[in-house]
C-alpha cells in the first residue's frame, strides 16, 4: 500500500506540479497535493537521517520540498535515539507564527553605508512545505516559479539555507504563515519593519535609512506577495519612515511590475520567463561563469584586472563600464544606472539596491 503510494507520488513530482485554483487572491500558486499517508512515509524518511552522517543519509528527488531531519516540529529527540514521527505535532509546530519576517545575516551585514541598515527575509527556496489549514492537507508550493537553470547552482540549496534547522524551521513557518493568514503576515512585516525603523531613526530628515532584501531565498511565487510587500514599503514611506527595498527575481511579471524599489531580473530564469521579458528595458544580475575566474585570486590586484578585462570581453559591455565591488564603493552614488559590477562571495550586496548599477555580475559561488 504504501509503496503503491509512494510511486504515486514520484509519478506527480517527476512530472511537475500542477496549478490547483485558490480561492481569490491566490489563483497563480503552483501546488501539489501530497496523500497525507505518503506524507507521512516521507517524514519518517527524512527523520531516520537525522543521526546519520551525511554520506550514509538517503537521498531524494530534487523534486521533493527540502524537509530537515533535525527539525524542531519533529516531538522526538533525535540524540535520544527518538525518531518517530508524530504529525499532528509537526503541524501544529510547522503553522506557529514565524518568531520574525526579517533578519540578517553575514552577507547583509557587509552591505549598505554607515546610515543604512540593511536586513532580508526569505521563504523556501524552489520547493516549499504547506499545511493548508482551511482544507486540512499538506501541500508542495513551488515557490521559485520562474527557476530554469539557477536551479544547478542555487545557493539558497547549500550552506547554511539547509545545514541548520532553525534557518529551515523559519522559512517555512514564514511561508506557511503567509499562505494561511495572509493578512496576519502582511500586517506583522509592517510592525516588525515599523519597529525597526524607529530603532536606527529611519525618520524623514534624518540620515539613517532601512533597505530591505524581499527574499534572499524563494522568489515571488504568488502576485499577492508582490503586492504585500509593495503595500507595506509604501505604508511606512507614506508614515514618514526611510525604507528602500530591492530583490532578485526570475518572474517576468515582477520584474516589468514597477513595483518595489529595485529589482534586477536573474540570469538562469525558464524559457517561458525570458520570452515574457522579451525586449523590456530592465537591470540584470548575470552569472560570470566560473572558467573566467577559476585560476585568478580576487585579493590580486593584477588578478583583480585580469577578471575585469575578461569580463568585457565575455559579456561586450561598454569600456570602463564594468568595475569592481570595491570600485563601487569608492564612488559616490548620482543616481543614474550606468555600471555592471562584478560580485564576488566576499562582498556584501550593495550593487542590488544602488541606483548607478545597470547590472550585478555575479561569480558563482
Amino acid at each position: 500500500m504504501f509503496n503503491k503510494m509512494k510511486d504515486n507520488i514520484r509519478l506527480l513530482l517527476r512530472e511537475g506540479l500542477n496549478e490547483i485554483d485558490y480561492e481569490g487572491k491566490f489563483s497563480d500558486v503552483k501546488t501539489l497535493c501530497i496523500p497525507h499517508n505518503v506524507l507521512v512515509e516521507y517524514l519518517n524518511d527524512v527523520r531516520a537521517n537525522a543521526p546519520l552522517d551525511t554520506a550514509e543519509r538517503k537521498k531524494f528527488a530534487a523534486k521533493y520540498p527540502f524537509l530537515h531531519a533535525k527539525s524542531s516540529f519533529f516531538k522526538g529527540d533525535w540524540k535520544a535515539g527518538d525518531l518517530t514521527v508524530d504529525v499532528d505535532d509537526f503541524i501544529k509546530n510547522m503553522t506557529k507564527k514565524p518568531s520574525n519576517i526579517f533578519n540578517t545575516n553575514e552577507k547583509i551585514l557587509k552591505s549598505g553605508s554607515r546610515n543604512q541598515f540593511v536586513y532580508k527575509t526569505g521563504i523556501p527556496a524552489f520547493r516549499g512545505l504547506i499545511y493548508n489549514q482551511a482544507e486540512n492537507k499538506f501541500e508542495v508550493i513551488n515557490t521559485c516559479p520562474g527557476a530554469g537553470s539557477c536551479r544547478a547552482i542555487c545557493y539558497a540549496l547549500k550552506g547554511n539555507y539547509i545545514q541548520y534547522a532553525n534557518s529551515y524551521d523559519l522559512m517555512t513557518k514564514r511561508l506557511n504563515y503567509f499562505l494561511n493568514d495572509p493578512e496576519g503576515y502582511e500586517n506583522q512585516a509592517y510592525i516588525e519593519l515599523k519597529k525597526i525603523a524607529k530603532r536606527h531613526k529611519a525618520l524623514k530628515g534624518y540620515k539613517p535609512e532601512i533597505v530591505i532584501r524581499w527574499n534572499d531565498s524563494g522568489d515571488f511565487f504568488t502576485k499577492e506577495y508582490l503586492d504585500m510587500a509593495d503595500r507595506v514599503i509604501n505604508r511606512l514611506n507614506d508614515e514618514g519612515y526611510n525604507i528602500k527595498d530591492y530583490a532578485y527575481t526570475k518572474v517576468a511579471d515582477v520584474a516589468t511590475s514597477g513595483k518595489l524599489g529595485g529589482i534586477k531580473f536573474s540570469q538562469g530564469a525558464n524559457k517561458m520567463q525570458m520570452m515574457k521579458i522579451g525586449d523590456n528595458e530592465i537591470h540584470y544580475s548575470y552569472v560570470v561563469p566560473k572558467e573566467l575566474f577559476k585560476d585568478l585570486d580576487f585579493n590580486k590586484l593584477d588578478d583583480e584586472q585580469e577578471l575585469i578585462k575578461r569580463v568585457d570581453d565575455f559579456f561586450k559591455f561598454p569600456k570602463g563600464e564594468v568595475i569592481t565591488y570595491d570600485d563601487m564603493m569608492g564612488i559616490k552614488d548620482k543616481g543614474v544606472p550606468k555600471y555592471h559590477v562584478i560580485v564576488t562571495p566576499n562582498d556584501g550586496d550593495d550593487a542590488a539596491f544602488r541606483d548607478d548599477v545597470m547590472n550585478v555580475l555575479l561569480t558563482q559561488h
